[in-house]
C-alpha cells in the first residue's frame, strides 16, 4: 500500500485485516502450527500443499487403459533407446496386457520414472499421500534371463521445493523368464507426499535388454 504525497497531511482508518485460508490451507496451517509449539525445526518440504489421500491399493499399472495415479513420463538417461508399451499380449502376468520394457542401445543406462504430476522433478505441487500402505509390490520377468535391473520410488530429494516425503528400493535384481513378485518394505515411511511411485534403471550389457512387469502397486 501507498500514496503520494501532495503536501498536505491525510487521515485513513483500517479495521479487520485477515489472510483468509481455505478449508484445505488452514489444515496444513494447523499442523504446522502444532511442530512449531513443539520446538520443532520445519523444513520446506512441510511448507506444501497437501497430496491428495489416495485410495489403497494404489495401481501403478495393472491393465492397459486404466486411469492411474502415476504417469510414466520421467524418461533418462539414453531415452531415445527406450520404448515402454503398455499393452503387450505376449505373456502377462494377470489379466489381458503387461508392460513390454526394452532398452535398445549396447551401452550407457536408462530408466523411466512415474511422476505426479506428469513431466515433474520437483517444481511442481502433486502427488498422492499412500499413508497406510504396507509395501510396493510388482511382478516382472526377463525376456531372456538375466536382465539386471534397479526398482524404487522417492527420487525427488529435499532440495527440491516440493520432494518426495520418503523413498524405497530393491536395488539390482536379476531376472528370470518366469514372472516373480518382487516387494519394497514400507514399514516406517513417511508416505504422506509421494510424488515419484515407481521408477526402474538399468545399464547397457552389451546387448539389447527386455523385460516385462505387471501388477505394480502400493498396498
Amino acid at each position: 500500500m501507498g500514496f503520494a504525497r501532495q503536501g498536505v497531511a491525510h487521515h485513513f482508518y483500517l479495521d479487520d485485516i485477515n489472510v483468509e485460508l481455505s478449508k484445505h490451507n488452514h489444515n496444513l496451517m494447523k499442523k504446522l502450527l502444532f511442530l512449531a509449539l513443539a520446538g520443532a525445526i520445519l523444513p520446506t518440504s512441510l511448507c506444501l500443499a497437501d497430496a491428495d489421500k489416495a485410495t489403497l491399493p494404489a495401481v501403478i499399472y495393472d491393465e492397459a487403459g486404466s486411469k492411474l495415479p502415476f504417469i510414466p513420463s520421467g524418461y533418462m538417461g539414453n531415452t531415445g533407446s527406450i520404448k515402454m508399451t503398455d499393452n503387450d499380449t505376449s505373456k502377462p502376468h494377470e489379466g489381458k496386457t503387461d508392460l513390454k520394457v526394452e532398452y535398445t542401445a549396447n551401452d550407457n543406462w536408462g530408466g523411466v520414472v512415474w511422476q505426479s504430476p506428469a513431466n515433474d522433478w520437483g517444481d511442481q505441487p502433486g502427488g498422492w499421500n499412500l499413508t497406510g500402505a504396507k509395501k510396493l509390490t510388482f511382478w516382472a520377468r526377463g525376456d531372456k534371463g538375466g536382465e539386471e535391473v534397479s526398482f524404487s520410488f522417492g527420487l525427488i530429494g529435499k532440495d527440491k521445493k516440493y520432494a518426495d516425503s520418503d523413498k524405497g528400493e530393491t536395488g539390482k535384481v536379476k531376472l528370470t523368464t518366469d514372472w516373480k513378485q518382487f516387494t519394497i518394505d514400507l514399514k516406517d515411511k513417511d508416505l504422506s507426499q509421494v510424488k515419484t511411485g515407481f521408477c526402474w534403471v538399468l545399464a547397457g550389457n552389451g546387448a539389447p535388454i527386455t523385460f516385462y512387469l505387471d501388477d505394480v502397486k502400493f498396498e
